[in-house]
């Protein structure tokens, strides 16, 4: 089978799904093709769920600007589309003199890049928010929140199909070449049929596999320089007996390669502490029981009442990070390569690229639609 579209969107996570929403507001025929038996079934739901503000990142970084844009985009989107969410703030806690001074630190570069009005609590002043806390100092995001992920996803889904787009699953990419006036892509579903789309526009947002992707578009090593580092956060659910905590999001200071182990009330109500961040070199979602005090001694500098007894294993995640267990800054990568005309390659797209999902989507239509 042989089809012309106007655009191609590989993989149906938050973000590609938030591209090809973006692209049929412009354009008639988008298709998105998904491997999964479903959406959002890797990275996008298997996180948080949290709506950041845009307070960690370097100034100019896309995921300052993009996140900051796109915690806007979301909680309108929410309102719009009737996605379950709630605006809760969030609270990042220091419990020592020297993450005291990176706290404030976080706040006065919050400022600077114009995050929403974030506000600085005394130990005490935070212990009348959160009575459990060991806290010497707080900092109050009030535009935080968190969203129904699966909502989210099914909405972008239903407005991609009503704007006259497809989403196919069980669909991978075998190959990707050039045309006279655009593009090929080849695709095999699980049944083994072949099919040919022909279109002017690709976006590569396969998450995990976004560089396999790009390496079947025919970018090579010196066009494509990034790496992938797979790394897997768990998640541990807390049970009735664990300490109560009013605030629906309690944050300790970034480290180890993400924002710390912290804790999360989700729409439903449902308490969980996540993730870590365990650089793996296979993909597997399960969740080691035996992490649990590990878990519980992370949250207890902050939630001092915490047991490992409190921890029941919950799900995992895989984040594509774009630099190893050495750490240091890595921006989002959304590379149109010269070589390649009409062609987006979404690299290393992990938090807070949940929040920055429709930010990218328009920005991704601005270049290409």
């Amino acid at each position: 089978m042989s089809e012309q579209v106007d655009a191609v969107v590989v993989g149906a996570g938050v973000v590609g799904l938030a591209c090809a929403y973006a692209l049929s507001q412009k354009l008639d025929s988008v298709v998105v093709i998904e491997r999964d038996v479903g959406p959002g079934r890797e990275i996008s739901s298997r996180n948080s769920g949290v709506i950041h503000a845009g307070i960690y990142y370097p100034n100019d970084s896309l995921k300052t600007r993009l996140c900051i844009e796109g915690n806007r985009r979301l909680y309108e989107w929410c309102e719009t589309h009737e996605v379950p969410y709630k605006r809760t703030g969030k609270l990042i806690v220091a419990t020592s003199p020297h993450d005291e001074e990176r706290l404030q630190a976080i706040a006065r570069h919050a400022k600077e890049v114009g995050a929403a009005d974030l506000q600085l609590l005394t130990g005490a002043e935070a212990r009348q928010q959160e009575p459990e806390l060991r806290c010497a100092l707080a900092l109050h995001s009030p535009s935080s929140g968190v969203v129904d992920v699966h909502e989210l996803i099914a909405s972008l889904v239903r407005e991609i199909k009503e704007a006259g787009g497809a989403v196919v699953y069980h669909t991978g990419v075998e190959a990707i070449r050039k045309s006279r006036d655009g593009w090929i892509v080849q695709t095999t579903d699980t049944t083994g049929s072949e099919a040919e789309l022909h279109t002017k526009r690709i976006v590569n947002a396969a998450g995990l596999s976004a560089l396999d992707v790009a390496a079947k578009s025919g970018l090579r090593d010196g066009q494509c320089p990034w790496r992938l580092y797979p790394c897997k956060g768990s998640y541990f659910a807390l049970g009735p007996g664990a300490p109560p905590t009013r605030n629906s999001l309690l944050y300790p200071l970034p480290e180890g390669g993400g924002l710390g182990v912290h804790i999360t009330t989700d729409i439903s109500g449902a308490r969980r502490a996540g993730p870590d961040a365990e650089f793996v070199d296979v993909i597997d979602y399960s969740v080691d029981e035996s992490r649990a005090e590990q878990f519980a001694e992370a949250v207890a500098r902050y939630l001092p009442a915490i047991r490992p007894e409190h921890l029941t294993p919950d799900y995992s995640g895989i984040r594509p990070k774009l630099v190893g267990p050495a750490g240091g800054f890595a921006d989002f990568v959304i590379a149109d390569p010269a070589s390649q005309p009409g062609v987006i390659h979404l690299i290393g797209i992990e938090s807070p690229g949940l929040t920055a999902s429709l930010a990218i989507g328009a920005r991704v239509s601005d270049v290409i639609g």
